[in-house]
């Protein structure tokens, strides 16, 4: 049969597939982006911005104009194609106008930059939802569409269903993505916030209730707080629990606005203030009215209260550190501190207990005698040794019923940078103490490796530490061995060598005061100890009681060698003994004067006289309480607190204040370094095991899937 004129001409396109040309939706998108760019990347640059817009728009209305060509739109189910893009684009197309309308230069001309602002914001806020939705319900599925049509490009009957199911698709995804943005978008309108972190006010501690137990006189606590308030009720329901603690004590909870009398006269000029007031003297707390700025205090409520309630029921008391030996707490020199070895925790526990901290030294005058209003004398592993006048004055000290806590180093080297002569005589009328004669002629080591030690200053045996060392411990009858202990059993892995049984672990306590709190929780309470001595009795007076109050775990011994290997002249015998705590009654000394409403009890009679004693807490170690491992044990600072207590005579008060702080986390590089081994390598093994596992499963008896 022979074709017409007008089927003639079409065979050619028929054939070849007809349609507009693949280029055509690269060039409508590329057309969106240039106005996009233009719109809101390239604004800085007024003619690139321009240009970038009119040639954007003039290559997506050109695209979808060439849709609508007469020459492309073929009969057959290629027509059917054809409209459906053409539809797509021109979405696409009113998407652009409507953004040009509301948000671009066309606003101003329509008047919608002269309307009421909320007004305009809810015109635009609306507007901007419609055009975005618009473009990418157009874009979208037309990109789906060619995808499916591209194989089919030539063919003379291309499959309109499969084209059509591409775009139901394309569009699927386009509403999905529409109704997700709306919903994120809706969502960030609602004032809604979960707060999920770890939040739990601290609870009266046993510590706190000792204290107020033992008011001789009322104590009155009040809280400052708005009737309808979330912090009130937190601070009300710690307050409530400490109330029972005495018959002295007087809780109220006001509001400041109703009772301003009471108010000016505690002193208090804001909300959210806890008053603690006693006699004439006052301590305020500041906790804050708003939860979100208030929990970090709600943590550490019970550990700030006790600081303001010592603060009213103490007399602020002294205690002094000594310096100028290399101790922890001594100002470093310059590139001379080793990393933790520094006593910032000691400091905060020593201030809490409402203690004034002061150094004591030459300088401060030890070489005389150590103050009258020392309460306490601390030295915390000294490095070099003390002369003999500083020895002899802190002798005195105990003789006269001095308290001391000595925290001894006996592998400290020096850290001054000198060289020494050899030990002349002494000169005459001076008299060494009989406690350390040869202390104070010990050289002085480096702290550089020993190849530098010179023919005049030969490097000592032993580092200076442990002549300091036993010269202190000398002075409160005691004999301190030097050499490490280790054990390779029980130990804190740190370097993770043979070097980490230097670090000993152990929770073997005695019944004495100075321990109380480990010795009732020493099922998951333990005290850490790095590079540690030994103690013995020495030659102390006949009335002086020694109690050993912590013990090394079995299985430790002496590393004579520093070798961290148990060895033949190693073996251990029992245990060894790592704390100390030493009395001895002060007879010689006067009785302290007391006022007479002091010497008297409740029904008028005379109290018993406390009798003077000197009290000292020795540790075998001085790591022990730096930075380093405090602030990782606690029972480490429940050892300090409780010894500095029972050497005050507040043994019947033990253990540290509660607090609720978030525990650090802490990254080793051990550990940083098997967790990316492990998901690098590790994670992919266990797949590929699953999947080989799996495959086996499938398989039959006979090896046929």
């Amino acid at each position: 049969m022979a074709m017409t004129d007008k089927e003639t001409a079409l065979a050619p396109a028929v054939l070849r597939g007809g349609g507009a040309p693949g280029w055509t939706i690269i060039v409508y998108l590329l057309g969106l982006t240039a106005v996009y760019l233009g719109e809101r990347v390239l604004v800085a640059f007024d003619k690139l911005s321009s240009f970038a817009v009119v040639a954007g728009l003039v290559a997506a209305v050109a695209a979808t104009a060439l849709r609508f060509a007469p020459r492309f739109r073929v009969g057959g189910e290629r027509k059917s194609i054809e409209t459906l893009l053409a539809a797509l684009s021109v979405v696409g197309l009113l998407g652009v106008l409507i953004y040009f309308l509301t948000d671009g230069a066309l606003s101003q001309k329509l008047g919608i930059d002269t309307v009421p602002v909320e007004k305009r914001d809810a015109i635009r806020e609306f507007s901007r939802v419609v055009w975005v939705s618009l473009i990418v319900i157009a874009t979208v599925p037309m990109v789906f569409v060619e995808t499916a049509l591209r194989p089919m490009q030539n063919s003379e009957r291309p499959e309109s269903r499969r084209v059509r199911a591409a775009a139901g698709a394309g569009l699927s995804l386009a509403l999905a993505a529409v109704y997700g943005s709306l919903a994120v978008y809706a969502a960030g309108g609602v004032d809604l916030r979960v707060d999920y972190s770890y939040f739990r006010t601290s609870r009266p501690s046993e510590s706190t209730k000792k204290y107020l137990s033992t008011l001789s006189d009322e104590l009155r606590i009040v809280a400052f707080f708005p009737d309808v308030n979330e912090v009130r009720t937190e601070v009300a329901s710690y307050l409530q629990e400490l109330s029972g603690s005495s018959p002295k004590l007087k809780v109220e909870l006001h509001d400041r606005l109703l009772v301003p009398k009471l108010a000016k006269d505690l002193r208090a000029v804001q909300d959210g203030v806890i008053v603690l007031s006693r006699g004439g003297q006052t301590q305020s707390l500041s906790i804050g009215t708003e939860l979100d700025a208030a929990r970090p205090k709600l943590k550490t409520l019970d550990r700030d209260f006790q600081e303001q309630l010592l603060k009213v029921l103490k007399t602020r008391r002294t205690a002094y550190l000594t310096v100028g030996h290399g101790e922890i707490n001594d100002r470093p020199r310059s590139g001379t501190t080793e990393e933790g070895r520094t006593s910032q925790i000691i400091r905060q526990l020593i201030q809490r207990q409402n203690f004034t901290i002061r150094d004591l030294g030459l300088a401060q005058g030890l070489a005389k005698d150590v103050p009258d209003d020392a309460d306490l004398v601390i030295s915390l592993g000294p490095t070099e040794v003390f002369s003999p006048e500083e020895l002899a004055a802190l002798g005195r000290y105990a003789a006269r019923g001095g308290k001391l806590v000595l925290a001894l180093d006996g592998e400290a080297f020096s850290t001054r940078d000198l060289v020494t002569a050899e030990p002349q005589p002494a000169a005459a009328g001076s008299a060494a103490p009989s406690a350390a004669p040869a202390a104070s002629a010990a050289p002085v080591a480096s702290a550089a490796p020993a190849a530098v030690a010179s023919d005049a200053a030969p490097a000592p045996s032993a580092p200076v530490g442990a002549e300091a060392a036993r010269a202190l411990a000398e002075i409160v009858g005691l004999t301190f061995t030097p050499e490490p202990l280790a054990n390779d059993k029980n130990f804190v892995p740190v370097r993770y060598n043979n070097s980490d049984r230097a670090n000993l672990v152990t929770n073997s306590f005695s019944s004495h005061a100075s321990v109380t709190t480990l010795s009732r929780n020493s099922g998951r309470a333990a005290v850490v100890l790095f590079g540690a001595g030994s103690l013995e009795k020495g030659k102390a007076p006949a009335d002086a009681k020694i109690e050993f109050t912590l013990r090394s775990m079995s299985g430790t011994f002496r590393d004579k060698n520093r070798n961290y290997t148990e060895e033949a002249d190693e073996k251990h015998v029992g245990v060894f003994n790592l704390a100390a705590a030493v009395s001895r009654p002060v007879t010689a000394a006067p009785a302290a004067k007391k006022k007479d409403d002091e010497a008297k009890d409740e029904k008028g009679k005379d109290k018993p006289k406390d009798v003077p004693e000197m009290r000292a807490f020795v540790l075998s170690d001085a790591d022990a309480l730096s930075d380093l491992v405090m602030s990782r044990v606690v029972g480490n600072q429940i050892l300090f607190v409780d010894g500095m207590r029972w050497l005050v005579g507040e043994e019947s008060v033990t253990g540290l204040p509660n607090t609720e702080e978030d525990k650090r986390i802490e990254h080793t590089k051990q550990g940083d370094l098997g967790w990316f081994y492990a998901s690098i390598f590790g994670a992919p093994v266990v797949v590929l095991g699953l999947g080989l596992l799996a495959s086996r499963k499938s398989r039959g008896a006979g090896g046929k899937r």
